[in-house]
């Protein structure tokens, strides 16, 4: 999975894994940081597409 997240340069691809690395270190608490309405349409919906 790290190298793919590596290998992985594209825009679609960092939103992933700063939505991923903010995910883990609070979660909720970094709701404050991102607006929910667009943090949980383009957060949410992608990661569950790609990851899952």
């Amino acid at each position: 999975i790290t190298t793919q997240k590596r290998a992985c340069n594209t825009a679609t691809c960092v939103t992933h894994r700063l939505a991923d690395f903010l995910s883990r270190s609070g979660g909720m608490g970094n709701s404050n940081f991102v607006p929910t309405n667009v943090g949980a349409k383009a957060f949410g919906r992608r990661r569950r597409n790609t990851q899952m």
